[in-house]
């Protein structure tokens, strides 16, 4: 039997009708350090390496609806700091998953669901 399986995630690739401003939400807002970029054959784009995940956002080809199946959850020491700090309207209240953990869900300016999660412990 074969077990071939995947190694890890290697890359957060997101497309926009605005990619600059998507970008700048999640340079600004997230601490995403993307920068605008033009390697090899593709179009001008915002990329960066990041705790050894590749992120990048281009120019969106066909229009196309936020993701919602799919979210994008990132790990961080202060909630409400954070959304405080940048006022970021939440889809629901900040929940205690018990334990130490919590989570939010909020959206990116595409409408895209992201979380913050945080884990005391």
């Amino acid at each position: 039997m074969n077990t071939v399986k995947v190694k890890g995630l290697g890359g957060v690739i997101m497309s926009s009708p605005e990619p600059e401003r998507l970008a700048n939400f999640y340079r600004d807002v997230l601490g995403i350090p993307l920068a605008l970029s033009r390697h090899g054959n593709t179009p001008e784009h915002w990329e960066c390496d990041y705790n050894g995940i590749h992120y990048a956002v281009l120019k969106q080809k066909v229009a196309a609806q936020a993701n919602v199946n799919t979210v994008l959850s990132f790990m961080v020491d202060d909630i409400e700091g954070i959304v405080r700090a940048h006022n970021i309207p939440l889809i629901h209240p900040i929940m205690d998953l018990g334990e130490g953990a919590s989570i939010v869900s909020f959206s990116d300016p595409d409408g895209n669901i992201l979380r913050f999660w945080m884990d005391k412990n």
